[in-house]
């Protein structure tokens, strides 16, 4: 089973428009409104291929029914703390050539009580060789020892802990929990100082990472993990559309490969070619947390692996 945490959800909002122009007044029409954040994308992912999910998130109260709804129609298990916090919004415009300008409200500080309901679920929900994802923003002004206490609880559950974030958050779980990291590269830069994929991904596993991959958008990835194993993963054909829940996708492919799998029996040259080819998929819709498996399978064959050695 496969927990994903999302510290930071959002009701998403997708806008359509013939050209986005700035400092213009633009009509739209609305081609999705949903339950948002990067850890309920994953689990979009999950649920539209049938994998068993939980999908845990803090939710203020004027946005609980659209969620519970949300999540009932498209498959999503859903769990949802209380919180006393506002929850916030992100909007996606798109113009007719496909390409995405996203506006993402920063959200509100969530309450002790609500961080510590949220490290309960964690505790009592996980099992020896579930997958714990933690993906997306935190909340202004949440203290790093909080992700810690989430993640180190998780993986006393013997829980495999997937991180997908940025900022020094992730440097201080690591320290204290080995997790799968993935940022994209200009996180992945950001959180070393290095520019080149594979040397950040070295320098994460110096840091505590049991395996870094880092994502290269339309490039593909690099795996690196700590038993010495060097993986690049990429399409053989560029996709086109809308990359905004690419990573998602791929964080769902992973954690995938990862449930109920001891880490030196996973079959990373499968599980890659599948990532990729979920993160192609989610390129072909219009919002985030979706993928077709009509695509998948279609995307599956071109798909490369190479394996460094």
């Amino acid at each position: 089973m496969i927990l994903t945490l999302t510290p930071n959800p959002a009701l998403d909002i997708t806008y359509a428009v013939p050209r986005l122009l700035v400092g213009e007044t633009h009509r739209v029409s609305v081609t999705g409104t949903h339950a948002g954040g990067k850890g309920l994308n994953v689990a979009g992912v999950l649920a539209c291929m049938g994998i068993d999910h939980v999908a845990l998130a803090p939710l203020g109260d004027r946005q609980r029914e659209f969620f519970v709804e949300d999540a009932a129609q498209r498959g999503l298990r859903l769990r949802l703390v209380d919180t006393p916090v506002a929850t916030r919004r992100s909007v996606a415009v798109f113009g007719a050539d496909g390409e995405a300008t996203v506006l993402n409200e920063q959200g509100n500080p969530q309450p002790a009580e609500v961080w510590d309901e949220l490290t309960d679920i964690v505790a009592a929900t996980l099992s020896p060789g579930d997958v714990f994802t933690v993906s997306g923003s935190l909340p202004p002004q949440t203290p790093d020892d909080t992700l810690v206490r989430l993640c180190r609880t998780a993986a006393d559950a013997g829980a495999e802990v997937v991180v997908d974030g940025r900022g020094q958050w992730v440097n201080e779980v690591l320290r204290i929990v080995p997790a799968l990291v993935k940022p994209n590269a200009s996180e992945a830069a950001a959180m070393t100082g290095i520019e080149e994929p594979t040397e950040a991904a070295r320098a994460l596993l110096a840091a505590g990472a049991w395996a870094a991959l880092i994502s290269k958008g339309a490039d593909g990835l690099v795996l690196l993990t700590s038993s010495g194993r060097h993986f690049e993963a990429r399409p053989r054909t560029r996709a086109a559309g809308n990359a905004t829940g690419a990573g998602d996708a791929l964080t769902a492919a992973i954690s995938a490969g990862l449930d109920g799998t001891p880490r030196d029996e996973v079959d990373w040259p499968e599980v890659l070619r599948v990532g990729v080819a979920w993160s192609a998929a989610a390129v072909r819709q219009m919002v985030a947390g979706v993928i077709d498996r009509a695509d998948v399978d279609s995307l599956l064959d071109d798909v490369e692996v190479i394996e460094h050695a």
